[in-house]
């Protein structure tokens, strides 16, 4: 933690919080209730996240900089910085998010945290079982006291994306093809996780979409579904019937029916569910980096030149 002359320094800071997604990459100054800037997460090569991870780092740092002095107009070297972390994705990268940070746009100070905490931040939680669903990954992880608990947390390299393609597989199998862009809205008006309500023309192939979710195995990924996973969650943080709570967030839980099948599968009420989850780790940012209680959370560039990258070890969550 940073002294408390120096935390004071960092209230005075404008902090801006970037979550950075496989889909899009949000943006915008600390204590907004929505991003400024949502922009495509592309590189010249494509995607700069696989599975929610980054793997163009130089797409990722032309991005930002794309962020920083056009999408917000803002000086970097004035700004503290938050960044979102997948869950369980390498911990090295987040020395390479603090190198470029630090050495590329000259910061003066930044954090990372993962999307899960900040999610449960924009609900304000800091206990509680997250299950995130976005365009690259899907994930259960369990809060406590503000940290994720690596033990009851479980990730699935299957999502939104890959459902949009699940759903042109199988409507190219009856002959239809589709571009990409008219799949995804398909996907997000008709395709439902609950049967019940499903009631169009084309309901096997909208009801079968979603469901890859909760059975991934169909798309050939092994291991367990995304509500088994949650049920292991919960019961390694040693869950009651509604404590701790269990949130949603990430776009893909917006998906019809999606809510009502959690309920229905865990058999413990239906979980919270804002209506803005899609921005849930973005917004919890947001929240946090605008806390007093929150300033001496912060890595300062004296830190990291002092003692390098490794410094983001005693700050970063």
């Amino acid at each position: 933690m940073m002294a408390s002359g120096l935390a004071a320094g960092y209230k005075d800071l404008c902090a801006v919080v970037i979550d950075t997604g496989m889909g899009h990459t949000r943006s915008g100054l600390a204590g907004a209730e929505r991003p400024q800037s949502v922009v495509p997460s592309q590189g010249k090569e494509g995607s700069i996240l696989t599975h929610g991870v980054v793997t163009d780092w130089e797409g990722l740092e032309e991005l930002w900089h794309r962020i920083f002095y056009h999408e917000l107009a803002v000086c970097p070297e004035e700004l503290a910085v938050l960044a979102t972390d997948a869950p369980l994705s390498p911990i090295a990268n987040r020395e390479k998010v603090a190198e470029i940070l630090f050495e590329g746009f000259g910061v003066p100070a930044m954090l990372v945290m993962p999307r899960s905490v900040l999610a449960a931040y924009s609900y304000g939680h800091t206990t509680c079982v997250v299950l995130g669903s976005g365009a690259g990954t899907s994930y259960v992880v369990a809060v406590q006291d503000g940290y994720a608990l690596p033990h009851a947390s479980f990730r699935l390299d299957l999502a939104g994306y890959h459902l949009t393609i699940y759903l042109g597989q199988m409507l190219a199998a009856c002959g239809t093809q589709l571009p990409i862009e008219t799949l995804q809205h398909l996907k997000e008006t008709f395709c439902c996780c609950d049967p019940r309500h499903t009631g169009h023309r084309l309901q096997d192939e909208f009801s079968r979409c979603p469901e890859a979710l909760f059975t991934p195995e169909v798309l050939g990924v092994p291991g367990q579904g995304l509500l088994e996973m949650a049920d292991l969650s919960l019961q390694l943080c040693g869950a009651q019937p509604s404590n701790p709570p269990l949130l949603l967030a990430g776009g893909t839980t917006l998906l019809c029916g999606f809510a009502q099948r959690v309920a229905q599968d865990l058999g413990r009420g239906h979980p919270a569910a804002a209506p803005n989850r899609q921005i849930a780790a973005w917004l919890g940012g947001s929240i946090a980096a605008s806390l007093d209680a929150f300033q001496g959370s912060w890595l300062p560039r004296d830190i990291y030149t002092e003692s390098g990258p490794n410094a983001v070890y005693r700050h970063c969550f």
